[in-house]
């Protein structure tokens, strides 16, 4: 039997793009970067008056469980307002990187795509925003029925909060999800 062989586009390809890219230079960094783009078409993006880019999908609230499950999409090169987190939470990016920043808009942590981090409720007022394109993540927060999220002021004073009941009714109030089907 013959081994089967494998043309040099076909054999980069196979060791993925960013080897690919390396091995077919610029133009195929390009390509790349458009093949890794998330294909938001079936998300029904919504906002929140007063936060500024930031765009949210809540994928599902168990309040039995304590579950928040949400898409973010994080405008590139901008910040959202200052906040902090209150529950336990999950991030998973999809697309970009997400680029954390302390309260004095120093840049902390850098999330790279299909980074996934965990990280307990509390910690310091932050603020969050895209890279040099949209980043598009995956929030799971859990373990509270309670305050999610807390947005803050210019002197860190609360002018808001988002609890599970919040998202509960955003979530019932948006679209609905676009649903899988079965052929035939």
């Amino acid at each position: 039997m013959k081994t089967p062989s494998l043309t040099r586009r076909e054999g980069l390809v196979g060791m993925g793009a960013a080897t690919a890219t390396a091995g077919l230079g610029t133009g195929a960094a390009r390509a790349a970067a458009a093949a890794a783009t998330f294909d938001q078409s079936n998300v029904k993006w919504n906002t929140l008056e007063g936060i500024d880019h930031v765009w949210y999908h809540v994928l599902k609230v168990d309040p039995e469980a304590k579950v928040v499950d949400l898409l973010l999409k994080f405008s590139a090169n901008q910040k959202i307002i200052l906040h902090r987190h209150h529950a336990d939470y999950s991030t998973f990016i999809i697309q970009g990187e997400l680029r954390l920043y302390d309260e004095n808009g120093d840049l902390t942590e850098i999330r790279p795509t299909a980074s996934f981090v965990e990280k307990p409720g509390g910690g310091a007022p932050h603020t969050e925003g895209g890279g040099d394109v949209d980043c598009i993540a995956w929030f799971s927060n859990r373990g509270t029925d309670g305050m999610i999220y807390e947005i803050l002021g210019p002197n860190n004073e609360t002018v808001a909060t988002l609890g599970l009941q919040d998202f509960e009714a955003l979530w019932k109030a948006q679209a609905p999800a676009v649903q899988p089907y079965i052929p035939g």
